[in-house]
Formats: C-alpha cells, sequence, structure tokens
C-alpha cells in the first residue's frame, strides 16, 4: 500500500496555490497518496485522487495534518510551517517515543564531501547534556536507515576540538558521548561543509539552529559576490562562459531544495519540517525526501535505537 503524505501548504513564504503545484508535479513521479492540508479556495484545480484537509474553517493547517496523522489517517507530516508550531502540535498530539527526553530536528547539511547530519537544528532551545547524548542515537538511526551508512560516526559541535572546550553544556555533553562508539570528538564548525569530520553532528537547538542560520546566509553571500565579479568586466564574462559547467555543478552539490525537509526524530509519527522559504521546487524535494524516509521506516528504527543505544 502506498503511504499516505499529508502536506501542509500554508506557512511558507511563498502561496498555498505555488507549494501545491510543485507537489502536485513531484506526486505523479512517486508512490504516495496525496492529501494537501490548507485552505480548499486558495489551491489550485486537483486531482480527484488528491484528498484536501480544508482549513477554511479557523483550524491551522499544522493542527490539522498532525491530527491526520495521530488517528491513522496518515503516514507522515510535511510541513514548510514555523519549526516551534509544528513541535508543539507533535509532541502534544503524537506524543514522544518511549524512553526519549526530547524531539530532536534532523537537517541534512550538503557539504563537498557528501551528506552530513546535524541534530538538533531548532526543535529545543534550551538542551541539556542527556538531550544530546539522545540526540547521537536519533542521528545515527537516521543515517543507517536513509542514508545507508552500517555504522555513522558522531561529533559534537564545539568551538574546539580538544577536550574541555566549550560551555558547560557542550563539556558534560562530551563526557556522555565519550563512552558512545563511534564518537570522534568536537567538531569546529568551519569543517563541516570542507572535511565533513562526522556522519552525524550533535548540538543543542540554539547553537545548531545558529549554526544553519550562519552557513546559509554565508553561501548566499559567496554566491552573491561572485555573480557580481563575473558581471564586472568583459574578461570576467567571458571567463564565467567558460567556468559555467563547473559552477553548475557546484551549485547542484550544494543546492538546498535537494536536502529539504528535516525530521522531528523521536516522536510517534513521522513527522518533516521543509524551509520556510521553500518554492514549488523545494517543496517538491521535500517530498520526495519525505517519501525516503517513510519507505525506511524512520521512526519504528530511530525507536528501537532508543530502546538499545549505541555505546
Amino acid at each position: 500500500m502506498n503511504p499516505r503524505i499529508v502536506v501542509d501548504v500554508m506557512g511558507a513564504d511563498h502561496p498555498p496555490g505555488e507549494l501545491a503545484a510543485g507537489v502536485l508535479r513531484a506526486a505523479e513521479e512517486l508512490p504516495i497518496t496525496l492529501i494537501l492540508a490548507g485552505p480548499r479556495a486558495e489551491l489550485p484545480p486537483l486531482p480527484p485522487e488528491v484528498e484536501v484537509v480544508d482549513s477554511s474553517a479557523g483550524e491551522s493547517s499544522i493542527a490539522l495534518g498532525i491530527a491526520a496523522l495521530a488517528e491513522g489517517k496518515a503516514d507522515a507530516f510535511l510541513s514548510p510551517g514555523s519549526t516551534g508550531a509544528v513541535v508543539r502540535a507533535a509532541v502534544l498530539r503524537l506524543g514522544r517515543l518511549p524512553g526519549l527526553l526530547r524531539p530532536g530536528l534532523c537537517v541534512s547539511l550538503p557539504t563537498l564531501r557528501g551528506e552530513a547530519l546535524l541534530i538538533d537544528g531548532g526543535a529545543t532551545a534550551d538542551a541539556k547534556p542527556a538531550y544530546l547524548r539522545q540526540y547521537a542515537d536519533l542521528g545515527a538511526a537516521y543515517a543507517r536507515a536513509v542514508l545507508g551508512i552500517p555504522s555513522p560516526t558522531v561529533g559534537l559541535l564545539n568551538i574546539g576540538e580538544e577536550p574541555g572546550k566549550g560551555d558547560r553544556l557542550t563539556r558534560e555533553a562530551y563526557e556522555l558521548l565519550s563512552h558512545r562508539e563511534g564518537f570522534v570528538g568536537n567538531v569546529e564548525p568551519h569543517r563541516i561543509l570542507t572535511d565533513r569530520p562526522a556522519d552525524v553532528i550533535v548540538a543543542g537547538g540554539f547553537t545548531g539552529n545558529l549554526l544553519l542560520k550562519a552557513l546559509e546566509g554565508g553561501a548566499e553571500a559567496v554566491l552573491e559576490a561572485t555573480r557580481d565579479a563575473l558581471r564586472r568586466t568583459f574578461r570576467a564574462r567571458l571567463g564565467a562562459l567558460l567556468a559555467r559547467p563547473a559552477l553548475r555543478a557546484v551549485a547542484r552539490q550544494l543546492r538546498y531544495e535537494d536536502h529539504n525537509a528535516a525530521p522531528l526524530l523521536g516522536v510517534r509519527g513521522l513527522v518533516a519540517i521543509a524551509h520556510g522559504r521553500s518554492d514549488a521546487r523545494a517543496i517538491a524535494g521535500a517530498l520526495r525526501r519525505t517519501h525516503w524516509a517513510c519507505q525506511a521506516g524512520v521512526v519504528a528504527k530511530v525507536a528501537s535505537s532508543l530502546a538499545s543505544p549505541a555505546r
């Protein structure tokens, strides 16, 4: 039976009609049953097999989509809406997996050496060392299930690589993680996109979210500066023509649209959060990754990792 995926088309920078159009195109290629959550009047014409959870009556599309998942009417929920709202609704309606302290947002990072994972990307701002220890298990379970990495390595985001670096949170988390199989130690932010020092990078939600926004802003600044430099003179424009294939290859490698949709690991259901700036293309990529995670049985494998954590 094809998985039933609810896609919330509200809460992004782009209108629901544009997001719905992108989702519909992607759904044509995927073996899924598609359910859209949003105001019916703002959606484009839909195929008869596409169900709509209409949010016109006042209840939010996030609440309605999470409710469908909690009631067994769907197998996964994807939203580009507020991270805080999605996390709250998921914890209240779905609940946490047995033994879990706090869920973590597992974000895909496109690096020059392949995909890496960051957890927590912003689900819980005020983290405790024990949360970070569990995030390592959550991220490793996702890396095994979805990325196919048999023995994922784990690093702790910190301001220096030496043991004893950082604030109280990271120092105490280091002590907990140091006994874990696959732990490679502290990881400095500047090495992540170039060296990819670990498969899974663990951080508190506040720090992890700051890192994501800094990386995003830095990437945009570099791209804008490159465009300006390549337009400045005739010689630069000529060089841009010659370098275009290489530049496009780098852009494809680092393009966030293909790494959109971060699963909220640790709740009793597959919930994924897409970038708030998602356009039609980006939400289509998010739907593909959500389907990928659904087919991999992420929730069951994460639950198993909590029952028998790596040591």
